[in-house]
């Protein structure tokens, strides 16, 4: 593979960033590339196992050896020690997915996805892949503590629409942000897929300062009652597991 098929296999690569599942066509509009050429990168990446594709959809996404380097990234890597392990036991425990993720680069990046085998999969958000952040429980809650200056900055963007039940409006949106960080939880639903929802909350440090989210995904129904989330005392004592861990880990 030469030098131009290796830049154009990593646009490929960073498109799922965007988009975790694609279409060929999708993806070669994505990297500007033509389908002949989209399809042949694509075949190679999912022989090295840098891609997967569904066999029911045919539609593509990052493969298990992306994940595998991801947890090999030297960054975060004491969030990731002492968070994995805490919503691994939720996933297991309640047949959900777990997310930890961070506010980076004025996106929401998620560094690990955790689920139970005998739960629904929620494969909207790959490790190391973001998501509009006025999209979903962790994104808006990542956004909402952030400073002032930040979060204007970043509604006076486009913001995406993923659903219908997306927030779009600057303005609703904004009340949202303050409501979250009042709260100190979000729940939202259908804003990223129709049917799913998420119940996100922060990990905080000593000074209260945001460190992560923590944050699970599921049916609609299996994750409310009422309207109201089923799960929020579990994901609260995680975050301040996490950040009571966090605290007692030893500085280089």
């Amino acid at each position: 593979m030469n030098v131009r098929a290796v830049v154009r296999a990593t646009d490929i690569l960073q498109s799922f960033a965007e988009r975790p599942l694609q279409s060929l066509a999708e993806v070669a509009g994505a990297t500007g590339l033509d389908k002949g050429t989209t399809r042949r990168l694509l075949v190679t990446l999912m022989n090295q196992g840098f891609v997967a594709q569904d066999p029911v959809t045919q539609r593509y996404g990052l493969g298990r050896v992306i994940r595998t380097l991801a947890a090999s990234v030297v960054e975060d890597f004491d969030l990731r020690s002492v968070a994995v392990p805490i919503l691994a036991d939720i996933a297991a425990d309640l047949h959900v997915t777990t997310f930890l993720s961070v506010y980076r680069d004025r996106s929401a990046l998620c560094l690990e996805r955790l689920h139970d085998m005998k739960g629904m999969e929620v494969r909207w958000w790959a490790v190391g892949g973001t998501l509009p952040i006025n999209c979903g429980g962790a994104p808006k809650l990542l956004l909402a503590y952030q400073s002032e200056e930040e979060i204007e900055a970043m509604l006076a963007g486009p913001l995406e629409k993923m659903t219908p039940a997306s927030i779009t409006d600057p303005a609703i949106l904004r009340a949202e942000l303050a409501a979250i960080r009042a709260r100190g939880w979000v729940f939202a639903v259908d804003d990223v897929a129709l049917g799913l929802a998420a119940l996100a909350v922060p990990v905080l440090d000593a000074a209260g300062r945001l460190i992560c989210a923590l944050s699970m995904g599921g049916l609609t129904p299996q994750m409310s009652r009422d309207g109201e989330p089923v799960h929020l005392p579990r994901m609260l004592e995680a975050a301040r597991l996490v950040a009571a861990r966090l605290a007692e880990a030893p500085r280089a």
